[in-house]
């Protein structure tokens, strides 16, 4: 299971959770801000976090993999 850490760019604000893969972090984000998170630009998409993704041991927290949000 890897550990992801969303950053919200505009507020400073960190949110952590572990997961088996990204796809499943995005859904537990998305869940919690009340908004649909993709990796995948579209139209209508705003990116205002930042992903980072590591597997268990020490880490600096360096999100860096852009997460576009749509309203759900």
């Amino acid at each position: 299971m890897a550990f992801y850490d969303l950053e919200i760019v505009d507020q400073q604000r960190h949110l952590s959770a572990s997961a088996p893969d990204r796809g499943e972090a995005l859904a537990i984000f998305g869940k919690e801000l009340g908004l649909q998170l993709s990796l995948e630009d579209t139209d209508e998409a705003f990116a205002v976090y930042l992903l980072d993704e590591w597997e268990v041991g020490p880490h600096f927290v360096d999100p860096t993999i852009r997460v576009f949000a749509t309203p759900m």
